[in-house]
């Protein structure tokens, strides 16, 4: 009889404290980064971004960035390589990250189709 009753009792204690409290799902707001930035210009923005970061070592060593339509060609190589994407090489080389802010305007402007304005 004893045993029994402390099976009951562990059985109770399972089955009524084991209940799982689902939490509320965490809701996200909708956001994009590129809702709370301006619109990018490459005249403005990418190209002196480009310039203080990235013409020094690439225009020198081949025409990759001489122009827009040269950048145009490779924006999503730059994209990925400022933000250290593994398959790429790290850029800019032997410097430490941009900012976030810079790399988010980089995407924002091809994410707008990447405009020559």
């Amino acid at each position: 009889m004893k045993y029994n009753l402390l099976l009951i009792v562990i059985l109770a204690l399972l089955l009524f404290s084991c209940s799982k409290d689902k939490a509320a799902a965490e809701i996200i707001p909708n956001s994009n980064v590129c809702d709370s930035i301006n619109p990018v210009s490459f005249m403005n923005d990418i190209d002196p971004l480009l310039s203080a970061n990235c013409y020094g070592c690439h225009s020198s060593i081949s025409p990759i960035f001489n122009d827009y339509s040269s950048v145009f060609a490779v924006k999503d190589d730059i994209l990925k390589a400022i933000q250290h994407d593994p398959s790429f090489s790290a850029m800019p080389q032997n410097s430490p990250k941009l900012a976030d802010s810079l790399i988010n305007k980089v995407q924002c402007w091809i994410e707008s189709g990447a405009p020559n304005n």
